[in-house]
């Protein structure tokens, strides 16, 4: 069976996930603690960063590389088309939402946890002890001026500019390039996990965020959308 090493709330960790389901694969998860989990992955695997799946003797790492592994082992539904144009356009959403939306998302959220610190502890609910918990929670409220430099106002503009556009484009089709899923909805969908949590997050986070995008007016259909696709992606084939 197809083992996951995770965590739980990574965005990256998220889209695998849900390409698992599409395709109706059975794995197992294999929880994995930021920074202290790591070292146990890495020297099993040689790579600290999560998702890593393991096919019997086969490790792969990398979200993108994982899909086109699961591809070729499950052929459908085929989650980047065939055809030149379409499976490029998928691909380069793809890598748009992996690069350059997950950073600026990532950023945007680290403010979020300056500000509201208890997020920390919701996030780990479940991963550290309560001691831990405590610990993290009372990060210093000075590291927001710091962290908020990381992302200048042109590029809140940009993020929220190009979330609009998603949402109007989605507000169209129920896909972003063709009449199918494809791995550009998944991974899109995957990295609005940080702006707000989906249900799968559980009870501690689901419907909690950044709280300047998650009552935005402009951005609920790209949320509904997401919860949308992700509820029809629930399935019973993880243990």
């Amino acid at each position: 069976m197809l083992e996951l090493h995770q965590f739980r709330h990574s965005p990256y960790c998220l889209k695998v996930r849900m390409a698992l389901a599409a395709k109706k694969l059975e794995y197992r998860t294999v929880e994995i603690t930021p920074a202290i989990g790591q070292i146990d992955i890495f020297q099993k695997t040689g790579q600290k960063k999560l998702p890593v799946l393991f096919d019997n003797e086969t490790i792969i790492h990398d979200s993108s590389l994982i899909i086109r592994h699961l591809e070729k082992i499950e052929t459908e539904p085929k989650l980047i088309p065939e055809g030149l144009k379409e499976g490029s356009q998928v691909q380069i959403i793809e890598n748009w939402a992996d690069t350059t939306l997950a950073k600026s998302i990532k950023i945007v959220f680290l403010e979020e946890i300056a500000k509201n610190p208890t997020l920390i502890s919701s996030l780990f609910a479940n991963e550290i002890s309560d001691s831990m918990q405590k610990l993290l929670v009372n990060i210093p409220t000075k590291i927001a001026g710091q962290i908020s430099g990381l992302i200048n106002h042109k590029e809140k503009e940009s993020l929220k500019l190009n979330l609009e556009y998603l949402s109007n484009l989605i507000d169209q089709e129920n896909f972003l390039i063709g009449e199918k899923l494809s791995i550009a909805d998944i991974s899109v969908a995957s990295h609005l996990s940080l702006l707000k949590f989906p249900n799968s997050s559980g009870e501690d986070l689901k419907g909690k965020g950044c709280s300047l995008y998650i009552n935005d007016p402009s951005l609920q259909n790209l949320f509904k959308w997401r919860d949308l696709l992700e509820d029809q992606l629930v399935t019973t084939n993880h243990h």
